[in-house]
């Protein structure tokens, strides 16, 4: 592979990561307003999850466990996208460099 087509797949994937990593703060802030709605709700109050058609009833303590293991997943996967988009900006701009001295 030459220069010209690593830039151009590198510089894809900093969009597919840019992207993914929207994706993930769009859930990750839905998330946490969730939560906070839940965290609000009186003990022993009934509360519904959607799962599939049907609405099961849940205890608040699962809800909230449930809740905030996805938050500590996506918070993760966002650490590991940012670290990536990191390298991966380095690496574009090393190579634009290189194709800029080649011109």
């Amino acid at each position: 592979m030459n220069k010209e087509e690593e830039y151009e797949n590198l510089r894809q994937q900093l969009q597919i990561n840019t992207a993914q990593k929207q994706n993930l703060q769009l859930q990750y802030n839905e998330l946490k307003k969730t939560i906070g709605e839940v965290e609000k709700t009186p003990d022993g109050e009934e509360l519904y999850e959607l799962v599939g058609q049907i609405l099961i009833k849940k205890d608040k303590k699962a809800v909230l466990e449930e809740l905030k293991d996805k938050v500590d997943i996506i918070e993760f996967r966002l650490k590991s996208i940012d670290k990536s988009l990191s390298s991966d900006t380095q690496k574009l701009q090393e190579l634009q460099k290189e194709l800029d001295k080649s011109d």
